[in-house]
């Protein structure tokens, strides 16, 4: 079983690797002759997010994220059309699904990222984008004409401890972010943070239940949900313990059963914040 990635370097290698920047020039993969050059040719290029935690927890073979890239440095309506003339699908929160055959990707100009949009942050540049996703976990970011990764001082600790937190909780879909949260909890046996905890219990308490578990299976095709206990839920969520010198609490403690599909089928990063 492939460990998570203690340093900086390390993950930095299996980024290059899933992306086939270490293959030579006739590499035949869509991500080198399609996917990529297509991406470039609208501007500087950053992946972001999901993908990059999968690989720092379970390398290449944790991986089942979509792909996420951020555009950067060209012009915000010049991006817009190509996405246009590509049959870019527009998502709700300024982003686009773009069609390929292997490769599931979506695509954001940097100036349309949903927390500047909405008011919640600055985003000037592609460091800013640190403080827009909705968990810490997803916050990171992988920029091709670097090639340098970006993230916090203590990111990786965070995923070494398996305590997962909010980093921006401002949320266009706190339903959505809820029904992430808790499929981790079940599929990854993570413990949540302060913050976390209490975003669960507040949007549990105030969002219907069967209306999250018909969330989920209507996102993901194979419930996680429905086999999970509200009342369960909300008992697990109250006493916060200290776990390595952080409170958290253990929402989920015995999950046994496995979906038939990967988890992340439709994952999605807080610039994003909602499953499909």
């Amino acid at each position: 079983m492939v460990r998570t990635a203690e340093t900086k370097e390390v993950l930095r290698k299996r980024v290059q690797r899933l992306l086939r920047l270490d293959r030579d020039e006739n590499d035949q993969n869509e991500l080198r002759v399609r996917i990529l050059p297509y991406l470039r040719s609208l501007g500087e290029v950053a992946l972001i997010g999901g993908a990059i935690r999968d690989l720092a927890r379970g390398g290449r073979k944790g991986f089942t994220s979509d792909l996420d890239f951020v555009v950067y440095g060209s012009s915000r309506e010049n991006f817009r059309e190509a996405m246009l003339n590509a049959s870019g699908r527009p998502n709700r929160f300024g982003g686009f699904a773009l069609p390929f055959r292997h490769w599931k990707v979506d695509v954001w100009h940097l100036e349309d990222t949903w927390a500047r949009t909405a008011g919640i942050r600055q985003v000037q540049e592609l460091r800013d984008l640190l403080s827009c996703t909705f968990f810490d976990w997803d916050s990171v970011i992988f920029d091709l004409r670097t090639g340098q990764l970006i993230f916090g001082q203590d990111y990786l600790a965070r995923l070494n401890s398996g305590i997962m937190n909010v980093c921006l909780e401002d949320n266009p879909n706190p339903g959505g972010s809820l029904v992430r949260a808790l499929r981790r909890a079940a599929l990854w046996n993570v413990r949540f943070g302060v913050q976390l905890t209490e975003f669960s219990r507040r949007y549990l308490s105030e969002l219907d239940w069967s209306d999250l578990v018909a969330r989920d299976k209507r996102a993901f095709g194979e419930a996680v949900l429905f086999y999970l206990d509200k009342d369960d839920l909300m008992q697990r969520l109250a006493p916060l313990e200290m776990t390595d010198g952080i409170l958290s609490t253990l929402p989920v403690p015995h999950w046994e059963r496995q979906p038939r599909f990967a988890f992340s089928l439709c994952e999605r990063t807080s610039l994003s914040p909602s499953p499909r």
